[in-house]
């Protein structure tokens, strides 16, 4: 079973405040290129979290030497401020009605509580319990997100994270955008609709070909990363969280959010695509 933390942080990517969140500062970005990170393990022995994250980190992470612990193991270890951790945990914030799955990336702190842990680039991937067979296929953009995240934040001494919101990166337009079918509003749910909306190259694809556009540092391709209920939660009133993902290095081409009702479903729709093609 997964620790259930509890947090009033800001959840990158997601989050609406920007003051709740406590960054890492550079004099801790700078002890993070000299750490060691370590993975913790998800304590569910039904999971396979374990097994896609450390297939992720070999293959992808390339800036701190990296060991596998437990979680008690953690506990001892937290407060070593000279190591960095990566921790699989459901996150409730207090601007936020749902709970969400997280990879939480930071470094060790004196003080024994999430909240003060300096965030070196925590990565939302799900809705608290939806199948994770939904996101196994990313992991290893979501490794490269938290690389390339903590790689900038030490070349940028006040970095914003609210660059994440309303992103349009004019990049993604000379990318090839890869969407899954079941990911998509009735309205884009062909190529041929999408080109009503967006006039770029576009492809749908299977998991499978985005999983290995990621282990291939494709340059060419971006693919969707979606936050929804899926089928955990009604629906009305919750919200789908959409970010466009480089798969050569996780960066974020394209973010966006809205509140899920009758006309507007738990998927990409004929609005993101407009703002995307612009």
């Amino acid at each position: 079973m997964k620790r259930f933390i509890t947090l009033c942080i800001l959840i990158i990517l997601v989050a609406e405040a920007i003051a709740q969140v406590r960054p890492a500062r550079r004099r801790e970005v700078q002890r993070f290129f000299e750490s060691t990170t370590y993975v913790v393990q998800d304590r569910d022995p039904f999971s396979q979290f374990n097994e896609h994250l450390k297939n992720a980190m070999e293959k992808h992470w390339h800036i701190t030497p990296v060991k596998y612990i437990s979680f008690s193991e953690f506990e001892r270890m937290r407060t070593n401020e000279n190591a960095s951790f990566m921790i699989f945990a459901d996150i409730k914030q207090n601007n936020l009605a749902e709970v969400y799955e997280f990879i939480n990336f930071v470094m060790g702190d004196k003080k024994r509580d999430f909240e003060s842990m300096p965030d070196l680039g925590s990565v939302p991937i799900a809705y608290v319990d939806a199948d994770q067979e939904l996101y196994y296929y990313k992991m290893g953009a979501l490794v490269k997100f938290m690389q390339t995240y903590a790689q900038e934040q030490s070349n940028t001494p006040r970095l914003r994270l609210s660059r994440f919101f309303n992103v349009t990166d004019p990049k993604l337009q000379n990318m090839e955008l890869w969407l899954l079918e079941d990911e998509l509003a009735p309205q884009i749910s062909s190529v041929e609709k999408i080109r009503n909306f967006y006039p770029y190259r576009v492809k749908i694809v299977s998991r499978e070909e985005i999983a290995d556009a990621i282990a291939q540092d494709r340059e060419d391709v971006a693919f969707l990363h979606k936050i929804g209920p899926e089928d955990t939660l009604p629906h009305p009133g919750r919200k789908c969280w959409k970010f466009i993902i480089a798969a050569k290095d996780g960066r974020v081409l394209f973010a966006s959010s809205h509140e899920i009702d009758r006309s507007n479903p738990d998927a990409l729709l004929p609005s993101d695509l407009v703002k995307m093609a612009e």
